[in-house]
């Protein structure tokens, strides 16, 4: 049985996805080989001689992994799945848009290709929007922004129950991210499972209010409250950190999993107020379903980006594959968001309570931090 799924694709992506490209990468898969190769704008893949510049080594549960997207190349790695016999990660990584394009199908993000309809990526939303403009919005741009879902009391309260299980929380519990401040001191920038240990903020989670936002594009989406760090609190460390309290441009699906989980629904309630200066969130406007290298960046210089600024007791809906960026704040930072995940049935056949993609990361923020 060959190597390669039986796709069909566009030129004119295949030569999108391919821009930057030269030489050729080879995996070798178990006692196989095939070889993709770039050259005049376009990737050429072969099963056969391992002789391309770049050669990995991998089993083939990894291989299909990888073709499945239920792994990336960056989970294979941290995982120590990979043996490089050329090259390295960072020429991996290179060649991670292509592949996804040749494997899988999604294509490369191209803002010439994006339609955004005439729409404003910058609006933002009150309840009283009905459920047709609400989710126009979010599924144009991938993201939503809603003011004043929630009273300054609501908010307080949370805020409350917040500073009760981080005064809990301690470096190692498995219910908490901690990053190294520029004191060398350890900082909470993170609490997962929050919901499984406060009445309070499961009852936030349950609320119609983010029931209702949670499923515009799909009713059938559900809560995972026990698995995929459940409901988590981000919490922004001020100044410059090791760990991943700033997180660099990614897609929720970066570690693997957007065969599973994608498209999920994430919808963060804004506990505090968020903008440069506390930390905010960056999008790219209808990005998601799509595929864009690390550097994407530096590449795409006309790639619109929104500062999506809010107020406490604002609401902001993503779409986990949409590309967003999560920037170290420019002064102050404290910003916290209270995330809730909807996701399709799927993510139960294959993942359990207490397990988490984000587990590898958490683990490894140093290393991943390192990588990006």
């Amino acid at each position: 049985m060959s190597l390669l799924p039986a796709t069909t694709t566009d030129p004119a992506l295949l030569a999108a996805a391919a821009r930057g490209l030269d030489g050729a990468l080879t995996f070798v898969v178990d006692d196989r080989a095939v070889t993709f190769r770039a050259t005049e704008g376009t990737v050429v893949a072969d099963e056969g001689t391992p002789d391309g510049d770049v050669l990995v080594r991998l089993e083939r549960g990894a291989w299909d992994d990888l073709v499945s997207q239920v792994r990336t190349p960056v989970n294979l790695h941290l995982s120590g799945d990979l043996a490089y016999d050329k090259g390295g990660f960072g020429d991996l990584a290179a060649w991670e848009v292509a592949l996804r394009y040749l494997l899988t199908g999604v294509p490369p993000y191209d803002p010439a290709r994006t339609d955004l309809r005439g729409r404003d990526p910058r609006a933002s939303y009150t309840l009283a929007a009905g459920d047709t403009e609400l989710r126009e919005q979010l599924h144009t741009m991938g993201y939503l922004h809603v003011r004043g879902v929630f009273t300054a009391d609501e908010v307080a309260a949370a805020n409350a129950e917040v500073d009760r299980l981080a005064a809990l929380a301690v470096p190692g519990d498995e219910r908490s991210w901690w990053v190294t401040d520029e004191d060398d001191q350890e900082r909470l920038c993170r609490l997962v499972y929050a919901s499984l240990r406060s009445e309070l903020l499961a009852g936030l989670q349950d609320d119609p209010r983010i029931s209702r936002l949670g499923h515009l594009l799909d009713p059938a989406l559900r809560l995972a409250p026990d698995r995929m760090e459940g409901t988590a609190v981000l919490i922004k460390v001020p100044g410059k950190t090791q760990g991943l309290s700033n997180i660099p441009w990614h897609q929720d699906c970066g570690m693997g999993g957007h065969g599973i989980f994608c498209p999920s629904v994430s919808i963060g309630v804004q506990l505090t107020g968020s903008s440069p200066d506390t930390g905010n969130l960056l999008m790219v406007p209808g990005s998601h379903g799509q595929a864009l290298a690390v550097d994407w960046h530096s590449r795409l210089a006309d790639a619109p980006v929104i500062e999506v600024d809010t107020a406490p007791g604002d609401v902001t809906v993503h779409v986990q594959d949409v590309m967003h960026a999560s920037p170290r704040p420019k002064s102050v930072g404290g910003r916290r968001t209270m995330y809730v995940t909807f996701y399709p049935a799927t993510l139960w056949d294959h993942i359990g309570p207490g397990e988490a993609y984000n587990d590898l990361v958490r683990n490894r923020t140093r290393e991943v931090a390192g990588l990006a």
